[in-house]
């Protein structure tokens, strides 16, 4: 199974698919299959139906993934312009990646979701957790930024900016005011201090 990004304005990723092999993806964003290429459905472990809920209907992380599975080429593509990456992740390797920004992975990864909760009536913010083996595709709208946090080192984001993180690492949340006032309070933002050590990945299209 080969996972090559196809560069342009909107960039897509091409899967090469041999006999038995498979990739998953989020349904509906696939551009285009040949038609040996079986598709199913992959349900995502649930953590009750409350739980299932929130996620699909508040975080818009799927309860279904699509199961594409050769002999053949399939392609999938976001819905906006940026950069795409292919990631390889070793046995028991682990990455959190941002709902609405895994573009496709290997069916040898497996698939969870976590919330990391938002201050008050803050939304948080949905995470898919892929564990390796296997190569996965993930979609930064705008250019794609990483930065390696030491032990004690911690940036401060706007939440839609996380792209990706170390599991380990720590999000905490805050209400960040723009000045003070009833102007400072209508234009707050929820914002999140990234705490090291560990990778964080950014997107600047958000």
């Amino acid at each position: 199974m080969e996972l090559e990004v196809v560069p342009g304005i909107v960039p897509s990723v091409l899967a090469t698919l041999g006999p038995g092999e498979s990739v998953f993806s989020e349904h509906g964003i696939v551009l285009y299959k040949e038609d040996p290429v079986k598709v199913d459905r992959r349900t995502i472990p649930s953590k009750g139906f409350a739980s299932t809920l929130k996620r699909t209907s508040v975080g818009g992380v799927p309860f279904f993934l699509a199961e594409f599975t050769g002999p053949g080429h399939a392609a999938f593509s976001r819905n906006g312009p940026g950069e795409v990456r292919v990631i390889d992740l070793a046995a028991g390797e682990i990455l959190d990646v941002a709902e609405g920004s895994l573009v496709c992975a290997a069916k040898s990864i497996a698939y969870d979701t976590i919330l990391v909760k938002g201050i008050g009536t803050w939304r948080g913010i949905w995470f898919d957790q892929l564990t390796g083996p296997g190569k996965f595709a993930l979609h930064a709208y705008g250019n794609f930024v990483t930065l390696k946090l030491a032990p004690g080192e911690n940036i401060v984001c706007e939440r839609g900016a996380i792209l990706h993180k170390s599991p380990g690492m720590v999000l905490a949340p805050f209400v960040q005011k723009v000045g003070s006032g009833l102007l400072g309070r209508m234009m707050a933002q929820e914002m999140f201090t990234v705490q090291g050590p560990g990778t964080v990945g950014l997107q600047t299209g958000r």
